[in-house]
């Protein structure tokens, strides 16, 4: 589970901020006597001890609050990847809602809080729904009120270099929302092994997600391996999914079985590999919907059993 690491404040702008034993968010304010506190978006800033290690990578030494923000993460969690509107519950009572990730740095300033500042790349802002007490080692949730969590991974050499503007991703994100997901994870990686598992196995390790749906990657090319890096994060295979959805496809398209697509459960997580194009994976999410209801519910352990006839 993610938990907050620390916890910090400062009553100046553009620099590093002070280490706390706890701090006081206040309902639409932010943290008491911090200088960003106020009415805005931008009320608490957070940042993951994934994006400091990155930073520490490139021989920059860090600690909490080095980059100006008010919380930071540990625990395999990615902040910078959750999506606007998503809620969260830090601690016992505060809730904040993400509104923005990164901020614009072509001025330089936020390099004059710490050189190779990654806050306004992978900086989240949150405004605060509900004040309370937040300290070290509190846990953090995403609240899913009574839907299902949903990530969307677009899997792409050419829309991760941005030669073309990835169509899939968005479109699968507005059939999630329309059908009663949380969309709450976006990003886009090469179709390069590792950076598929380092995604997979963090998005389904945090807890965040209740359901992942990578899209492209699943056919003959050998660029194609997001099959490959569904096999290998998944503890257990569930084939009934894409083995319907190959099915369904064909009596549209005749090489749909041509299609490599798996789907596996990590954790609790159910991962489901899409096609790349956006026709196709908006179609075959489409076919998978209706099933998932039941599936999640299981996954999260609020029921226990499968329906009739499940093995």
């Amino acid at each position: 589970m993610a938990r907050v690491s620390a916890v910090c404040l400062s009553g100046k702008r553009q620099t590093r901020k002070v280490k706390q034993d706890s701090v006081l968010l206040i309902e639409n304010f932010g943290i008491q006597d911090d200088a960003h506190a106020g009415i805005g978006p931008r009320q608490v800033s957070i940042l993951s001890e994934l994006s400091h290690a990155k930073m520490e990578a490139e021989g920059i030494a860090t600690s909490p609050g080095c980059c100006g923000e008010n919380i930071d993460i540990h625990g395999a969690i990615e902040m910078h990847t959750l999506l606007p509107g998503v809620q969260l519950k830090l601690g016992e009572s505060a809730l904040v809602k993400i509104t923005g990730i990164g901020k614009d740095n072509t001025d330089g300033h936020a390099d004059n809080v710490i050189r190779g500042n990654i806050f306004p790349v992978e900086g989240v802002f949150a405004e605060v729904l509900t004040g309370g007490t937040v300290k070290p080692d509190d846990p953090i949730e995403v609240l899913r009120n009574s839907g299902f969590t949903a990530g969307v991974l677009t899997v792409s050499d050419s829309a991760s270099r941005g030669d073309y503007q990835d169509l899939s991703g968005p479109a699968l994100i507005e059939l999630l929302d329309s059908n009663g997901f949380l969309p709450a994870r976006y990003a886009i990686v090469p179709d390069e092994v590792p950076q598929i598992v380092e995604k997979l196995e963090n998005w389904c390790d945090d807890g965040f997600l209740d359901v992942l749906f990578t899209t492209g990657g699943t056919g003959f090319s050998v660029r194609d391996v997001t099959p490959e890096a569904t096999r290998d994060v998944c503890d257990r295979e569930v084939p009934g999914i894409p083995e319907m959805i190959r099915q369904k496809s064909a009596l549209i398209i005749e090489s749909a079985w041509l299609s490599r697509a798996r789907a596996g459960i990590r954790k609790r997580t159910l991962v489901i590999n899409l096609p790349g194009s956006r026709k196709a994976s908006v179609e075959c999410a489409g076919f998978a919907l209706p099933l998932l209801g039941h599936a999640l519910e299981i996954l999260r352990g609020d029921i226990e059993h499968c329906g009739h006839g499940a093995g």
